[in-house]
């Protein structure tokens, strides 16, 4: 069954070299791990997001689950310093990632059945009070994780630390550079933000310092040198299982092993945020034919 399932892969790439062509049933013949190791969805179609996502929630119906098994789906992805290049018609370029991005569709796909569904998500989340453009986006992460009215993120860092006092405390003014200019210029108006943030720092970390973490988290990484610019987090990426993915600017979006053990201690970051994604149900009005 194994070497079938295979050729059929290599078949389906061979007629279709742009695009995955698959429907429910080669889908189904695929066991989880030839699932995830198989499909890239950065070279799929809409069809073929309309036909893998609610195979996901079939075989994957817990939420964390669904989120590992996308995650993984994205590694070999081609890193794009900006994806959002034509925004106002297309503000979910799925094929092309980054740092940010590849976090959003991950969060975007886990609560999707269609791309109907994940269209409408990706609204919400990335856009304040989903007006889709430019000015309407959260361009901070940490200000899209600290934002109240976006449901699909929350700043956790303080919930899984042991010692409060091993925390490092930060508070600036987002897009407000040391000289008083703005980072943005006038593209964002007058915005502003002042937020006050702990993290955990490098200097000194031991796995021992974490309370037990969840399955599936978000990380955002301190970078001091940022602060004079108006903004603290560097890069961000998913803690699943203890394993850190991430598009990375050098190697696509990868999983670098027990990294909170040996990866973060190395690491040229100062410190780190952690934070939730959620489970949303979307808008009755926003159905999957």
């Amino acid at each position: 069954m194994k070497l079938v399932s295979a050729a059929a892969a290599c078949l389906l790439l061979f007629l279709c070299p742009a695009a995955w062509c698959f429907d429910t049933a080669q889908l189904r013949r695929f066991s989880e791990k030839e699932l995830v190791r198989q499909v890239r969805i950065y070279r799929c179609t809409d069809r073929d997001m309309d036909v893998l996502l609610p195979e996901l929630h079939r075989r994957f119906p817990a939420f964390d689950d669904r989120v590992k098994a996308l995650a993984q789906m994205y590694r070999g992805a081609a890193y794009a310093a900006d994806p959002l290049t034509n925004e106002t018609t297309d503000w979910l370029p799925y094929r092309s990632t980054n740092c940010t991005m590849y976090i959003l569709y991950v969060e975007a796909f886990a609560n999707s059945r269609c791309m109907a569904e994940a269209r409408e998500h990706m609204r919400l989340l990335h856009y304040r009070g989903g007006r889709v453009g430019f000015a309407g986006r959260y361009h901070f992460t940490e200000d899209r994780i600290t934002d109240p009215a976006n449901t699909y993120f929350a700043e956790t860092t303080e919930h899984y630390v042991r010692d409060p006092q091993s925390l490092r405390r930060i508070s600036l003014e987002l897009n407000r550079m040391k000289d008083g200019s703005l980072l943005f210029g006038d593209r964002l108006g007058r915005w502003t933000k002042k937020v006050a943030l702990s993290y955990i720092p490098r200097a000194g970390f031991a796995p021992g310092m974490l309370a037990p973490l969840p399955r599936v988290l978000g990380i955002a990484f301190v970078k001091k040198e940022n602060w004079d610019t108006g903004l603290i987090v560097g890069h961000e990426g998913l803690l699943i299982d203890g394993d850190l993915y991430h598009a990375s600017l050098r190697g696509g979006v990868i999983v670098e092993k027990n990294y909170l053990a040996a990866g973060f201690p190395s690491s040229p970051w100062e410190g780190m945020l952690l934070f939730q994604l959620a489970s949303r149900a979307c808008a009755s009005d926003t159905a999957c034919r």
